[in-house]
């Protein structure tokens, strides 16, 4: 009877243990924009017009040192090289730029989407008149 009595004590114990609470704690990945990206598609003031203009030649590559090279310039957020740094680095809304030779950032926001299992970057911009806001949606071509 002794030895009944201490087998249940154990299983109730063993089944009390079994449902403590185990917090997991997966933590976010950094979000990696390094790589070269090209635009997509580009909309201005609500209107698409990536086949209005040649945005194919468009690069622009963010290094893993935090430095950015843009090729062939179109209207974007920044027209030279420098850095640039994330509020965030797990869950960045907006980039800022210095470009070489300046000691303003130019900031603005963004989505890091992924888009048929590719990431994709969508800027939100207005460069110099305030009337034209452009958003370009760019697909990494190459880390």
């Amino acid at each position: 009877m002794k030895s009944r009595l201490i087998l249940c004590l154990l299983i109730l114990l063993a089944g009390l243990h079994a449902c403590k609470r185990h917090e997991i704690s997966v933590p976010e990945q950094l979000k990696d924009i390094s790589g070269q990206w090209r635009i997509t598609k580009a909309v201005r003031n609500g209107v698409d017009i990536t086949t209005l203009a040649d945005f194919t030649k468009f690069r622009i590559r963010f290094t893993e040192k935090q430095e950015y090279r843009i090729e062939n310039p179109m209207p974007f957020v920044v027209n030279k090289n420098g850095h640039y740094s994330l509020d965030d680095p797990a869950y960045p809304l907006r980039i800022s730029f210095l470009q070489s030779g300046t000691d303003a950032p130019v900031s603005t926001g963004f989505t890091y989407p992924v888009v048929n299992g590719k990431r994709n970057l969508v800027f939100s911009f207005s460069p110099g008149c305030t009337a034209n806001t452009y958003l370009y949606t760019l697909e990494r071509i190459a880390p």
